[in-house]
């Protein structure tokens, strides 16, 4: 007699069975190393984007780039967060319309040619605004800061926003004075970044890429997890604030 060597229904099924008990527990691990491993690309692109800015400084007096950057809110000049300007208008790789965007300041010199540098892998928003994989996912600080116009030294929007401006190269120490404007201001001052990720406006909230939270290079040029709280109140304090 030949011995039956074929699999019965009621196995087959218990096989389906645990493959798919298997499945179900592994995927929430899966997503959750995914979701890791971009936020630790997006920190080692601005690491990357950090210390090219070094770089520069060390070859032009100590002193940071200056940016006027197209990723700002724009409205009477072009912006990344006004609609009345088209993607073409605000290319931050365009020398002609943007010569002194950061991507235009490092590149090719001190970051090579390879956009992908100004990308999160997690981004829920970036430019192009209309289609096609996004090639600038951050928000720098330039000089231009947040409007799109150029405020006088010294301005609370130049010493927060804007302070991509040529200055020299000092890590920003806070020094309280016993003023509490003062010392909130200050305060403001350390938090702001020279390069972050972009965020979403939910209402009154913030949405960064990162499980709700941003990656920022911060004001001691390191890089640094903000979790969504932190991110809330340090770009949207008062439920106005920040565009994108």
């Amino acid at each position: 007699m030949k011995r039956r060597t074929a699999f019965t229904l009621l196995e087959l099924l218990v096989v389906i069975a645990v493959i798919a008990l298997l499945i179900s527990i592994m995927l929430p691990a899966l997503s959750t190393a995914r979701r890791r491993a971009q936020r630790v690309t997006c920190q080692t692109r601005l690491h990357q984007i950090g210390t090219a800015i070094w770089e520069y400084s060390v070859a032009n007096n100590g002193r940071v780039p200056y940016v006027f950057s197209p990723m700002t809110n724009g409205g009477l000049v072009p912006g990344f967060g006004s609609a009345n300007f088209t993607d073409d208008e605000i290319d931050p790789y365009n020398r002609e319309l943007w010569p002194y965007s950061l991507q235009n300041v490092l590149m090719p010199l001190y970051l090579g040619t390879d956009r992908q540098i100004f990308t999160c892998p997690s981004a829920n928003r970036g430019w192009p605004r209309d289609g096609g994989p996004f090639q600038m996912t951050y928000r720098d600080a330039g000089i231009n800061q947040p409007n799109g116009i150029p405020q006088p030294e010294g301005d609370y929007f130049r010493e927060n926003f804007g302070f991509l401006d040529g200055r020299p190269m000092i890590e920003w120490r806070m020094r309280s004075n016993g003023d509490p404007l003062d010392d909130a201001q200050q305060l403001a001052r350390l938090r702001s970044t020279y390069v972050r990720d972009m965020v979403e406006r939910d209402g009154f909230d913030v949405i960064g890429p990162h499980e709700g939270g941003i990656n920022v290079l911060n004001r001691e040029f390191g890089v640094e997890f903000r979790e969504q709280k932190i991110a809330r109140e340090d770009l949207a304090p008062s439920g106005a604030g920040v565009q994108f």
